[in-house]
């Protein structure tokens, strides 16, 4: 289970690097990019898991795929901020969130986390979750997928059902688990009728002309 969900989460940075080069922009929001990357190195270097060679290997390919994504938000994250504030110094604030954002996740693991690290990557997960809502709101946005949504969705959803078995009383970690299915789900459904909407105002506007 945990190896199908680590294909499926591949999708979505692969999906994710295809749409920066053709669109030159981000499919995920970029504070849970600086957060997940944080995580994806400390989980790679500071707190490897112990399943495996194979499943290792896929905490690397993210850390890798990621690493492609994370130095585009250097260069495309200011489209996604609406505030001149944060938009005129975005490098300076990502550079100080991935240092903060490796350091409070290795720490975390290292004294909190059980095996694998999903309580700090559920976290992260679910901040993610919520997060994607926030790019339907950007006016002409269009770093918006429903690649990106569903592999998320469904990659989280099958790993996150794999620790709930695995840990039956770890009532914390499966309602993390459940709360990033709902928010995941509205992302999409969302994502779906807005472009739908799109759609149906494109199809209106050939038929006026």
């Amino acid at each position: 289970m945990f190896f199908t969900g680590s294909m499926l989460w591949l999708v979505c940075y692969i999906d994710t690097i295809r749409d920066i080069r053709k669109k030159k922009t981000l499919n995920i929001p970029i504070g849970c990019v600086v957060t997940n990357y944080g995580w994806e190195i400390a989980a790679s270097i500071v707190f490897v898991p112990n399943m495996g060679k194979l499943l290792v290997a896929a905490y690397w390919a993210w850390a890798i795929l990621d690493t492609y994504i994370f130095i585009s938000t250097f260069r495309y994250g200011y489209k996604q901020c609406l505030l001149p504030f944060f938009r005129d110094k975005i490098r300076f604030y990502l550079g100080i969130g991935i240092v903060v954002s490796f350091i409070t996740q290795a720490t975390f693991m290292v004294k909190y986390d059980i095996p694998m690290a999903p309580v700090s990557g559920d976290i992260i997960n679910l901040y993610m979750s919520v997060a994607f809502l926030y790019l339907l709101t950007i006016p002409g946005y269009e770093g918006n997928s429903l690649v990106t949504g569903w592999s998320k969705f469904l990659g989280t959803g099958i790993i996150n059902l794999m620790f709930a078995l695995k840990y039956p009383d770890n009532y914390f970690l499966i309602s993390i688990g459940i709360s990033c299915a709902v928010f995941d789900v509205l992302y999409i459904v969302l994502l779906h009728r807005k472009k739908a909407g799109v759609q149906t105002a494109r199809q209106f506007e050939m038929q006026t002309v």
